[in-house]
């Protein structure tokens, strides 16, 4: 299998392509890549991988197997299969295992036709409690601060979708998962509803708890599309594109219900939504926890770990040649990937071998061997917030096993993850017994926690003071890695992350940490702020995904596996909720001499 394989990567390939696919695709606006295809092939293949990347009807023809194989090797993948199946499921598979071979491209093409179709799946929807001018915005003293939040909020109105009616009458032709209520899409080539990009979409909705811009219909209907999901799953996948079904995300809805509840003290809708809340944690608890032994303790802690290990199908040439031509098993470089995407960090040397063959690059990832400080953080966060909840609702029992569950992951974190000499949190990988010990923005989220003492956060902030990450102009990068070209390293800044160093820095409650807290705040709107209203030339004005921080003009972040995306939901409400919470007052928003 593997030189059949490499044998048509010479075939198919010049160099390798330079893929445009999102890995958070949506299936109805797919980019092309810059390759060459085959015109014929002479035997159904695939991947030698036993775990597809999605489960159900409609696995073999959207996820994993021969029809994705084919369709990327034909080059069709950005149309074939479609946005709509015309047949049931089972009658295109048959069809297709009926194809005779050798099988030309002509005739792949034609059974593509009679069996798919480019639809448009959403339509714009209506937020019926969205205003123009909100209170908050209203309070700002700040004039340019002021017109640039109302140029943000207004992006709402742009973003807002619901599911056409065919979709819901006819959900087995369509390869999403519909939800009832309307929701806001991150923008861009994300035309879908995607689970951790809604906590800082709600964010700007749910200014500081305050509701922002009084959207409690809107927020409402995001969480109850959510609980609907882990109704249906058992937990919250990535999207609702059946192709990242399999794979979660960081969990924050308990912190999205959360944010709500503190706004409204809705107490009927917390009592309807915490089976739900519980529920996601039982799956998180029973197919992402790994023990990891230490100096004669056994600690429960959470990893992101992909059930798939398959070549993704949405950049499906790219993963399948890193895994055969990787430093590992192909599965297992396959399974970590799709993990690295749950992640969020999709992808980063955070991820990858840093020493050995091929580190610092994806042919040796291996996220499932790391335990990460953020989910485990997230969990901790959760369980305290839930202990809370339940104890609002007059669950004594639940409180307690959620309380409970906060306090030994917290020893947990300290004793696996801190590093005394550093002073600072690193991920731990469980096959070498080792921290890794590189800068990632992720290490100091414990302080999210709010209960270190004195020492820790002295020790937190000499090391952020040494390793130099406060020097940058826009904001904190993600990683100091600047040989990866990754998006998800070095000089990229995320607004998600950026948001959650700040918050981080604030719950500390040391003075000087909540300063610098402050101060990479300031830095980071007016990184925003630059690239929407003053941008460079040559550069459309816009809200990016992420921002080269070496820069504080707004100048977008680069590399990865798609363009840079603009719109963007996670940027708007993380950049907004920290003009609210520190309406900005300095004098100018242009770059700095």
């Amino acid at each position: 299998m593997r030189n059949i394989v490499r044998i048509m990567f010479m075939c198919v390939l010049h160099t390798l392509f330079k893929t445009h696919a999102a890995s958070r695709v949506s299936l109805n606006k797919r980019n092309g890549s810059d390759y060459e295809v085959l015109l014929a092939v002479n035997e159904p293949i695939a991947p030698n991988c036993s775990q597809p990347i999605c489960t159900g009807p409609l696995s073999q023809i959207y996820c994993s197997g021969r029809l994705i194989h084919i369709a990327w090797i034909f080059g069709t993948q950005g149309t074939c299969p479609g946005d709509m199946m015309l047949r049931p499921s089972k009658s295109i598979l048959e069809e297709f295992d009926n194809l005779t071979y050798p099988l030309k491209r002509e005739r792949f093409q034609k059974f593509c036709e009679d069996n798919f179709a480019m639809v448009n799946y959403l339509k714009q929807a209506t937020l019926i409690d969205w205003v123009e001018e909100p209170e908050n915005i209203k309070q700002l003293r700040n004039p340019s601060l002021k017109s640039f939040a109302l140029k943000l909020n207004a992006l709402w109105k742009s973003f807002a979708r619901e599911f056409v009616e065919q979709v819901h009458r006819s959900p087995d032709l369509f390869p999403v998962l519909p939800v009832s209520n309307a929701f806001i899409v991150p923008g861009d080539s994300f035309q879908l509803y995607y689970y951790w990009d809604s906590y800082w979409i709600n964010k700007e909705i749910n200014f500081s708890g305050l509701l922002f811009s009084n959207m409690t219909e809107t927020v409402r209907h995001t969480l109850e599309n959510l609980a609907s999901i882990v109704k249906f799953h058992g937990f919250i996948p990535n999207s609702g594109n059946v192709q990242l079904s399999r794979r979660s995300d960081p969990p924050l809805f308990t912190q999205m219900v959360a944010d709500y509840y503190s706004a409204t003290a809705n107490k009927t809708f917390l009592k309807e939504v915490a089976p739900w809340l519980d529920q996601e944690m039982l799956w998180w608890k029973a197919n992402r926890t790994v023990d990891v032994k230490l100096a004669g303790h056994t600690y429960q802690l959470y990893q992101y770990r992909a059930l798939s290990n398959c070549p993704r199908p949405e950049n499906y040439l790219v993963d399948l040649n890193n895994g055969l031509n990787g430093a590992g098993n192909p599965e297992f470089i396959w399974s970590s990937i799709a993990s690295a995407c749950e992640s969020g960090f999709d992808f980063s040397t955070r991820w990858f071998a840093h020493h050995g063959k091929h580190s610092g690059t994806k042919f040796s990832i291996r996220t499932n061997n790391i335990v990460p400080v953020d989910l485990n953080v997230y969990m901790a966060w959760n369980f305290i917030t839930l202990a809370n909840f339940f104890e609002i609702l007059e669950k004594p029992r639940k409180a307690a096993k959620y309380r409970n569950q906060y306090k030994k992951l917290h020893e947990a974190l300290d004793a696996v993850f801190w590093s005394d000499s550093d002073g600072t949190w690193f991920d731990f990988d469980v096959v070498e017994g080792t921290l890794r010990r590189n800068f990632y923005i992720s290490n100091i989220f414990p302080l999210l926690l709010g209960d270190y003492g004195t020492n820790t956060t002295q020790n937190v902030l000499n090391y952020l003071k040494r390793s130099g990450v406060l020097k940058f102009k826009g904001g904190i990068p993600v990683s100091l890695s600047n040989e990866s070209h990754e998006q998800w390293d070095y000089p990229n800044g995320w607004p998600p992350l950026i948001h959650m160093f700040v918050e981080s820095l604030r719950s500390s409650r040391n003075e000087k940490l909540v300063k610098i807290a402050e101060n990479v705040a300031r830095k980071f709107i007016r990184t925003v702020y630059n690239g929407m209203i003053n941008p460079l030339e040559g550069i459309p004005a816009a809200c990016w995904e992420k921002y080269d921080v070496r820069y504080d003009d707004g100048r977008p972040g680069s590399g990865g596996e798609y363009p840079v995306q603009r719109g963007f939901g996670w940027t708007n409400g993380a950049v907004l909720d920290l003009i609210y919470k520190y309406e900005v007052s300095y004098r100018t928003l242009a770059p700095e001499s």
